[in-house]
């Protein structure tokens, strides 16, 4: 423990240390033992009459999900309220603690990509506003596609059209019983969702389209799973929305009719093909043939069956991992502020998550291909 110096003025804000705490869900005495010191020497800490030494600092950042210059810089707090849409867990402190650490580590990532903009000189420009509240989803979806210029037709790359509304997006891995995704609309850094990276792709889209749902909406910061507590009535919505915006009612209709389907006679590969223009998964896209009335209720669970049963060969991923879970418009702005001379190699690292040693790979790598503004 190193003791205050009156004489000289600390760097660590005592607020932040408390506030990312707090944001966490963790008690006093929960923390303390975790760095391995008494809870009265965590309080003195966090009211300003003591601090921690370094190494306790990095221990704290650990635990807290958070990057050491949080504790250094007064920062917006995290929402005051969020809304658990999981069974059986109704407060932070109901999720295991690896799973509040990520929610810390998404807030993070918002923070670090307003930080990357205001240093580019180019903040994000926000298109997308909240609606006054509609109580027709299908009517909203439809709404929204129209303002976009989506026609019927299916949305190839649903990320991209919803980060050119401005809002920031993440996917992170969420380990055991986690949640699907997560969405505020920050008063500093506008709207933002995270998505769970550890589920498969056609489960992302679907999840991205409910939270987009929520923040069309003004809900409240939402921690949800689309199959979970679908009986309150804004998941409910979310989830409608959802299916009619990635899946337009006259191009399903207008492509199983063109593709000669039949309900009766619908095979795997059949369904699989529909999910994939949709970009959606099996049980997504059975559950919108089903209400559209082209295949018999209850008829495609077999199919669904058989899909999972199947030997699976997945393909070798088109980018590496941590590239999509950040996403390549915050990847080109940490890259190209490291090219102009805005932040070091080390900053580059810590704002990709990268070790130093593949950070000094990528940004030569972006040297020899010329990328960068300047």
């Amino acid at each position: 423990m190193t003791t205050t110096n009156p004489e000289r003025r600390s760097p660590i804000i005592p607020g932040q240390l408390l506030a990312a705490r707090q944001s966490i869900g963790l008690s006093l005495e929960e923390a303390a033992k975790h760095v391995q010191v008494e809870p009265e020497e965590l309080a003195r800490w966090e009211k300003g009459v003591a601090e921690p030494s370094v190494e306790q600092l990095w221990e704290l950042a650990e635990l807290y999900g958070r990057a050491t210059d949080y504790f250094l810089k007064r920062l917006p707090p995290p929402p005051a309220r969020v809304s658990f849409r999981l069974r059986n867990q109704r407060t932070m402190r109901d999720l295991p603690l690896e799973t509040r650490k990520v929610l810390a580590r998404f807030q993070e990532l918002c923070r670090a990509a307003d930080e990357l903009e205001e240093l580019s000189g180019a903040p994000r420009v926000v298109t997308v506003t909240p609606v006054p509240k509609e109580e027709d989803p299908d009517r909203l979806a439809q709404h929204e596609r129209g303002r976009l210029g989506l026609g019927d037709r299916p949305i190839r790359d649903l990320r991209v059209l919803v980060e050119k509304q401005g809002v920031r997006i993440f996917e992170i891995p969420v380990r055991g019983e986690g949640f699907s995704g997560f969405s505020w609309w920050h008063s500093d850094y506008g709207p933002c969702i995270l998505v769970n990276a550890g589920e498969e792709a056609g489960r992302r889209t679907f999840t991205l389209a409910h939270e987009y749902a929520h923040l069309l909406q003004a809900h409240l910061p939402h921690v949800c799973h689309p199959e979970a507590l679908i009986d309150k009535a804004d998941e409910r919505f979310a989830n409608r929305f959802a299916v009619a915006f990635l899946m337009p009612a006259s191009d399903v209709v207008n492509t199983f009719k063109s593709k000669g389907l039949s309900g009766a006679s619908l095979s795997t590969p059949q369904l699989a093909s529909l999910a994939r223009r949709y970009g959606v998964s099996l049980h997504a896209t059975a559950i919108r043939l089903e209400e559209l009335g082209l295949v018999a209720k209850g008829t495609t669970q077999s199919l669904i069956a058989q899909w999972e049963a199947s030997p699976k060969f997945p393909r070798r991923p088109k980018t590496a991992p941590w590239r999509r879970r950040l996403g390549e418009s915050y990847v080109s702005l940490a890259r190209d502020a490291h090219l102009e001379g805005r932040i070091s190699v080390g900053k580059l690292a810590e704002y990709l998550g990268l070790p130093l040693r593949e950070a000094i790979a990528l940004a030569q790598e972006a040297k020899r291909q010329g990328h960068g503004r300047g």
